[in-house]
């Protein structure tokens, strides 16, 4: 709430505050309105007072100065007319205040000089009806500038207490009360003209603070709290205003940017560095801000970007490879020095999408193939991705509609020992043959079901169906088998899996989850817990695809893992590639330490297999040692290997 003296040091200061302007604004509009009527009756007045001393004064005072004052308010009546539906500035609606209260000064100082002059005129009936014309008249002007308080004040005390005192002093008994009388109205009125002005600050300072709040709900709906940055529905209301501008010309594009490795970072180092990792990222991201550049973050360490301005392919690519650059360049903090990047993927208005939704889902996916296959660069949709992801939507109609205990098969992939050549375990490997698609591979609906709720239904199916193989195998014959990370993450299919297992009849130390980096870094403290809930049960637990991440290191001594699996990657570059071959040796070493089985996966080759052995690995996987099988094939599998390992033996 506005005070006076708080009030009055806003008014006098030579730069305007808000408040202040708003108060000139309102109190602007307000005599718009009014002061082109109360000229009016000015006139009206004017005209009044010289018809009633037309043959009582000279006609100087009944026709030339009343001509005078009517010209000047019928000026000003004209002048305030105009101004009515015009937007007017807060400096110049200052100004026309000032020039108001300069001429309603000189205005009435020029009527109470008129009026006094004609007292000397008049006979009793004359003086008072003149006293009670310029007390009403004097009302009229200061309800009429009420906002204006000290105007409207002073106004009244320069011409009332003059007739007052006039018609007391030279009246009779009866025009003595009447003054008295008229004296107490001029006090209640200035009374009230001061609790109105009052009640008019308040109000507009209530109004003022409701639309500063009113903003500042919008500015914090709209903005991340975090960064600065507009958030989620910012950007897309943005974007959509800019589809709606640009028309069917083209030449806007849509980019996802997501940053690379961020969640290890969050985790390692806590999330006050991991909010200082994405406000220094969301600080270079703003460099690339503009009249044409809209910069957002859309969520976690996910960045949303259009670009207008009739831009073409080359120059939306040579943007995101300055973006990546720029994400590139390490972030040290105190003892903590992070290096991470960043991918980007674009789609093109209105070549990809017509609409801001359709246009980011296509460049989300041209960042998603960009993170698959090209990690670290810009990215932007195609023909080829349009294609795939129709296909996707495809198989994932094909999956809902799917009868899984039909169209779901297993087939296993034996784990070899290398020390004693016997195959120790099966990998099991979903396999669905769709009556419309025909068979689809799992690298192809894997992802599609782990999109949406599918995979979960699509794990238990062949979870159930590895169990019900593995229960037919010797007891010394392991199931290794991949679990989603959305299968962890989700506290309902952990509870289905866990049953499922207990009612296998297959003991659970001959079972083996795989776990991948992906699923770690998604989230550990899930991750964690389901793993534990595992070992509770004698499950073992292997690291899978190890090296393709970003801090392998930092999750292996914080969980209570069996084994690690190097990435195939590693395996089928290991001839060509040194560094490849030193970090094979690195791992299996780090396994030696630490007590863990080690395992690699994608050996085709013999000579992959050689240096393996060479280097200690304990158990292989690969083409080289079997194909995967259907269930009625390994029980012949498993004979034929013992056989194979009677002759070893013998020979």
């Amino acid at each position: 709430m506005l005070d006076l003296p708080a009030f009055l040091h806003l008014w006098r200061s030579e730069a305007p505050s808000r408040l202040q302007q708003e108060l000139d604004r309102a109190r602007l509009s307000q005599l718009v309105s009014h002061l082109p009527l109360l000229y009016v009756i000015l006139c009206l007045n004017v005209v009044t007072i010289a018809f009633m001393f037309a043959s009582a004064a000279p006609p100087a005072l009944t026709f030339a100065a009343p001509s005078l004052l009517l010209f000047a308010g019928v000026t000003r009546a004209f002048f305030w007319v105009s101004r009515r539906n015009k937007t007017i500035c807060p400096e110049k609606a200052s100004a026309m205040l000032h020039s108001v209260h300069f001429f309603a000064v000189g205005f009435a100082f020029a009527y109470m000089v008129w009026t006094l002059a004609l007292f000397r005129y008049s006979d009793t009936g004359l003086r008072t009806q003149l006293v009670y014309t310029v007390v009403i008249t004097n009302i009229v002007c200061s309800f009429t500038l009420a906002h204006l308080r000290r105007i409207a004040l002073l106004i009244s005390f320069m011409s009332m207490p003059v007739f007052l005192f006039m018609l007391g002093y030279l009246g009779g008994a009866d025009a003595k009360v009447i003054a008295l009388n008229l004296m107490m109205v001029a006090v209640f009125l200035a009374y009230m003209v001061t609790v109105s002005a009052r009640d008019f600050e308040k109000l507009v300072d209530a109004q003022l603070r409701s639309v500063e709040l009113a903003d500042e709900n919008r500015l914090l709906a709209n903005t991340d709290s975090l960064t600065g940055l507009p958030n989620r529905r910012e950007f897309f209301a943005r974007l959509e205003k800019a589809i709606d501008a640009e028309g069917e010309g083209g030449g806007l594009f849509v980019g996802v940017i997501d940053l690379d490795g961020f969640k290890p970072v969050n985790d390692l180092y806590g999330h006050a560095i991991g909010d200082r990792v994405l406000k220094e990222f969301a600080a270079r991201l703003e460099l690339f801000a503009g009249d044409a550049t809209t910069i957002a973050r859309l969520g976690g360490d996910e960045f949303g970007i259009f670009v207008r301005g009739g831009c073409d392919d080359p120059d939306i690519m040579n943007l995101g490879v300055q973006i990546c650059a720029a994400m590139k360049a390490p972030l040290k903090f105190a003892d903590v020095y992070a290096g991470l990047s960043a991918s980007v993927g674009f789609a093109r208005y209105p070549h990809d999408a017509m609409d801001a939704h359709r246009l980011y889902e296509r460049a989300d996916y041209a960042l998603y193939f960009g993170k698959q296959h090209q990690r670290g660069e810009a990215v932007l949709f195609s023909s080829d991705h349009e294609s795939k992801m129709l296909f996707n939507a495809r198989i994932e109609l094909a999956l809902r509609n799917a009868d899984l205990e039909k169209e779901m098969t297993v087939e296993f992939q034996p784990l070899m020992d290398v020390k004693t050549q016997q195959i120790v375990a099966f990998a099991a490997l979903a396999r669905w043959n769709s009556p419309e698609i025909g068979s689809v591979p799992p690298d192809l609906f894997i992802p599609v079901a782990e999109s949406g709720d599918l995979i979960h239904l699509v794990t238990r199916t062949v979870l159930r169906k590895a169990l019900a193989a593995a229960r037919e195998w010797p007891e010394d014959i392991g199931l290794s088998f991949n679990l989603s990370t959305r299968d962890l993450m989700s506290s309902y299919a952990m509870t289905q899996i866990i049953a499922l297992i207990e009612s296998s009849g297959v003991r659970p130390g001959r079972l083996e989850i795989e776990i991948t980096e992906t699923t770690l870094v998604a989230d550990f403290d899930h991750a964690s817990r389901a793993i534990r809930r595992f070992k509770k049960m004698g499950v073992n637990i292997a690291l899978d695809d190890f090296g393709a991440g970003y801090s392998s290191l930092s999750y292996v001594h914080r969980l209570p893992v069996d084994r690690i699996k190097i990435d195939r990657s590693f395996v089928q570059e290991m001839h060509a590639s040194p560094i490849a071959r030193d970090i094979i040796k690195s791992v299996i070493g780090l396994c030696d330490n630490l007590k863990l089985d080690c395992a690699t996966e994608g050996v085709e080759t013999v000579e992959q297999y050689d240096l393996l052995r060479k280097y200690g690995c304990d158990v292989v996987q690969g083409f080289l040692f079997g194909r995967p099988v259907s269930p009625e094939e390994i029980p012949d599998l498993l004979t034929g290997n013992a056989v194979a390992q009677d002759e070893a033996r013998r020979a």
